[in-house]
């Protein structure tokens, strides 16, 4: 009789010390219990005390041996991203990957330039069970159910845009202090008037950065105007027609312009070039982004550099910490300056 209560007790033992309930009792996710109990997350806080006080209470320890047959870690990270060759992302890729490796973790990458490819990438990725993933929204995109629905078992990591979800992390780059730093150099340039060429007016990013533009030229009393501050592609092409038409017409002209990519920079300088005006003696260029074209332009061009390691840094820590405690990390860009701004008007 005493055996078979002993059996008894054994088998609601085993019952309540599933995984599963640990997690109930410490109100976090399986994938939590899993990080905090392997060693994988690191970080000694109340919900790694939880955790193992939980794992305690109901007398849960890990089978390592079914552990190294059915493990969870898959040590590879998703990332998102809508092109390759956009100089942000293609400067992210450059920086991410070696990383990963260093973690001996794997990079698996997902393109897509829309909404609809995006979240078939996410859902591709989350299917291959990615231990993280790192999302970078193409221009347009809302992905606020679909990150919201693995939100609560994936650390997710949205990288710039608009956030989607309060229940994923984010890191920025913090607009309003890139605006006010390049706004900020051309004022104390000597600079009174600048003009703007914008990215994609649909994008949050190039909205947010618009505002910002004038906020920190009314801020420095600079002068600009509304037919000079223009959306558009972020290309060599858009930026080389707009300075044509900026600066072919006998109408009062800006002494700098501040672009939205280094392309968009490009173009300009190639335009003032063509029109005979001199770069920076007659008009001041800021590019943004920091890409390789900006050191090999002739001058060389000022730039907005994003923190690309901070940025991985960031990213990589938040989906090492999982998914229940999302945080908004926003961090600071650095201007450049090169010979493109090197005159004092």
């Amino acid at each position: 009789m005493a055996r078979t209560t002993d059996n008894a007790s054994a088998s609601a033992t085993s019952a309540n010390s599933s995984i599963t309930n640990v997690a109930a009792l410490a109100n976090v996710s399986i994938a939590t219990v899993s990080r905090v109990l392997s060693g994988k997350r690191t970080k000694d806080d109340d919900i790694a005390r939880r955790v193992r006080a939980a794992a305690a209470h109901l007398n849960y320890s890990v089978n390592y041996a079914a552990s190294a047959l059915r493990s969870t870690v898959t040590n590879t990270i998703g990332l998102v991203i809508p092109t390759a060759t956009d100089p942000f992302c293609a400067q992210l890729l450059d920086e991410i990957e070696p990383v990963i490796d260093v973690d001996s973790q794997q990079l698996l990458l997902g393109i897509g330039g829309d909404q609809a490819t995006q979240i078939q990438r996410i859902e591709s990725l989350v299917d291959r069970h990615v231990d993280g993933l790192i999302v970078l929204p193409a221009w347009g995109a809302y992905l606020s159910e679909e990150l919201e629905h693995y939100a609560s078992t994936l650390p997710i990591v949205q990288v710039g845009g608009r956030r989607c979800s309060s229940h994923t992390s984010m890191v920025s780059i913090d607009e309003n202090a890139a605006m006010e730093i390049v706004i900020g150099h051309l004022d104390e340039r000597g600079i009174e008037s600048v003009a703007y060429m914008a990215g994609k007016e649909i994008s949050f990013e190039s909205a947010e950065l618009f505002a910002m533009f004038h906020t920190q030229v009314r801020a420095h009393h600079l002068n600009t105007e509304a037919e000079w501050n223009k959306f558009g592609d972020r290309s060599v092409q858009r930026g080389f027609d707009c300075a044509m038409r900026l600066f072919s017409e006998p109408l009062v002209q800006p002494e700098a312009v501040v672009c939205a990519d280094d392309a968009i920079a490009f173009g300009v300088m190639v335009a003032l070039h063509a029109l005979e005006l001199r770069v920076p003696e007659d008009v001041l260029v800021i590019g943004y982004n920091d890409s390789p074209i900006a050191r090999t332009t002739m001058p060389p061009l000022t730039s907005v550099r994003p923190p690309f390691k901070q940025i991985v840094s960031e990213a990589l820590r938040l989906i090492n910490d999982g998914p229940d405690n999302p945080a908004h990390i926003s961090l600071a860009p650095q201007l450049i300056v090169r010979e493109s701004t090197n005159c004092q008007r």
